[in-house]
């Protein structure tokens, strides 16, 4: 949904008008600007952000509960007792799992079984039947949770009663009443006083890992030792995917897991890194969060017989290979049931010439893109956005919302025609009968009637106005050495004006690459993606523009190469 956008209008971020005279000099002036954007008024600042080191990470002990699972689970090892870790099918839950497997399989334990429920079938959550079923079928005495759990009463209380322990890990918030679980690791339960609130069920999952093996060393139980950053590249991957703060503990990790990813010795992330073109190089954040996590998402949203959990855990090299191929074409699926969404999504959105929020449900709609299709509504729209696949006598649902709004409480006001719902803040899922959609619609109608209106739509912002000389060399270089980027330490949005368009090709039907000069004769190349306006923007060429853009490296045998991801391009006179 890439183009020219006439009505918005453009803002600064509203960063301090002077710098700290404390910034060293041979810092760029362009790169101190940048950091007064995220906060670092001082040169003091932002040596503290970074300076944070791996001999700095909390003490696991700190998370509520961390000590009540890990000695029920040296019990459990003791016991040689049947496990079940059972974690979300996202790809938090996932890299989790993973983590977790693996983790408990470097300190010796062997009887463990594993579950994701199926995102058509199941759902999100715990499900009671299907604990049942592991301690009938498996006689299983303990479940561990990732990333999720800590809302499913219903499930523990199952267990329970038949005399099996719940080790929940979570980092999701909960509800007045807390499941009846043996441990509650999630530094987001109402007392825990931790800090660590930024973790996700990934580095939660971690966190657990590195308490256990301390245990076991410490009472004698730790046959052979291992590197707990072997598991790293798992921490990088749910970590960046699931959005949460790239701070202190999240953003060291991270960047040790990024290093550990680029020489990770799991089969199946080798092959499908090589299939991306991203083996043999530095991987930065968005090498994971658009390239790598996309195309493992795509086994659940298109219900795959291949799961994400395969290519982690997969460790002969033809199998990898063949599970990586089963990767590109659910992604290739994806993107094309995406854009028959998208197209029915737009001819909807032109019914109007305004909108407070978006609810649109339709048997056209495949459950495994509604998430895609709201994220992309709501970016376009900057409106809280929810879309609906019909399935059956059901509506299936999933919500998104700009920065700075909150779904939960538009989705409790209209509960009442909801069968579930839950998610964070700004990212939701909901269910519903058929019957009730009209209904919950005008429901949240009438919430969003309530709210404050905005008039017109919101300011595009960016962070820094440069000139295409400050992107040089040692920019890019600064770049890759502020990585990771992410939630809480964003890639900077800039403002360039007085560019000339050298040229402007079409790529893949629906990209566009610019050649943008200035008047001193330094260039830059371009990129536009998913435009939905293409011949009106080919014709820039020859035109002067000012654009929004966010810089990104390029690396292309062997060589780097600085390069501008547009998000707005207008003209200024032809």
């Amino acid at each position: 949904m890439g183009g020219i956008i006439e009505l918005s209008s453009w803002a600064p971020a509203g960063v301090p008008s002077h710098l700290s005279q404390d910034w060293p000099q041979e810092i760029p002036e362009v790169v101190r600007r940048w950091m007064t954007t995220l906060g670092f008024s001082t040169y003091a600042d932002f040596e503290d952000f970074q300076s944070f080191r791996l001999k700095d990470l909390a003490n696991p002990s700190d998370l509520k509960d961390m000590d009540l699972a890990v000695d029920r689970l040296i019990k459990a090892f003791e016991n040689k007792e049947n496990i079940c870790l059972y974690a979300d099918f996202d790809m938090d839950g996932t890299p989790g799992l993973a983590l977790l497997i693996r983790g408990l399989q470097y300190l010796g334990f062997q009887n463990l079984f594993s579950f994701q429920p199926d995102r058509f079938d199941h759902g999100y959550g715990v499900h009671a039947d299907i604990v049942e079923d592991f301690i009938d079928s498996h006689k299983v005495t303990l479940f561990v949770t990732v990333d999720v759990g800590i809302t499913d009463v219903e499930a523990v209380r199952v267990a329970k009663e038949k005399g099996v322990d719940f080790i929940i890990t979570d980092h999701h918030q909960q509800k007045e009443v807390l499941p009846e679980a043996y441990a509650i690791v999630n530094p987001n339960q109402k007392d825990c006083s931790s800090g660590l609130t930024y973790l996700c069920g990934t580095g939660v999952a971690f966190y657990l890992v590195l308490a256990l093996r301390r245990k076991m060393k410490e009472i004698g139980l730790l046959q052979r030792d291992f590197d707990p950053k072997l598991l790293l590249d798992c921490f990088a991957i749910g970590t960046l995917t699931d959005m949460v703060p790239l701070v202190k503990e999240n953003r060291t990790l991270v960047q040790h897991g990024l290093l550990q990813l680029a020489k990770t010795q799991r089969k199946g992330l080798q092959k499908l890194m090589q299939e991306l073109n991203l083996a043999n190089k530095r991987l930065g954040s968005t090498d994971v969060s658009i390239q790598l996590a996309p195309k493992l998402n795509a086994l659940t949203r298109m219900k795959w017989p291949v799961q994400p959990i395969d290519i982690f855990l997969v460790d002969n090299a033809r199998e990898a290979e063949e599970k990586v191929a089963e990767v590109m074409a659910a992604h290739q699926m994806r993107v094309e049931i995406q854009r028959q969404g998208e197209e029915i999504v737009e001819a909807k959105l032109l019914e109007k010439d305004s909108w407070d929020h978006v609810f649109m449900w339709s048997e056209r709609f495949h459950k495994g893109v509604v998430g895609l299709l709201a994220n992309k509504t709501m970016q376009k729209l900057q409106v809280s956005s929810f879309m609906g696949a019909v399935l059956g006598d059901k509506v299936v649902g999933s919500g998104r919302a700009p920065d700075g709004m909150d779904l939960l409480p538009a989705l409790d006001y209209a509960s009442e025609f909801l069968v579930k719902f839950g998610g964070h803040r700004q990212a939701a899922g909901f269910e519903l009968k058929l019957e009730n959609a009209e209904a919950f619609s005008q429901k949240l109608a009438e919430f969003f009637s309530q709210q404050e209106k905005r008039v017109g739509p919101p300011p595009l912002v960016y962070d820094l106005h440069v000139s295409l000389p400050e992107l040089n060399a040692e920019f890019m270089a600064w770049m890759k050495k502020l990585e990771p980027f992410g939630q809480g330490f964003p890639i900077p949005t800039l403002r360039l004006d007085h560019l000339f368009v050298g040229s402007a090709k079409v790529l893949k039907e629906r990209h566009l690459k610019f050649l943008l000069k200035d008047m001193h004769g330094h260039s830059i190349d371009a990129l536009l993606f998913f435009a939905d306006n293409i011949d009106e923007l080919k014709s820039l060429s020859s035109k002067r523009v000012s654009v929004l853009a966010q810089p990104s490296i390029n690396e292309y045998m062997g060589r780097e190469k600085l390069q501008l991801l547009l998000k707005d391009i207008r003209v200024e006179f032809a």
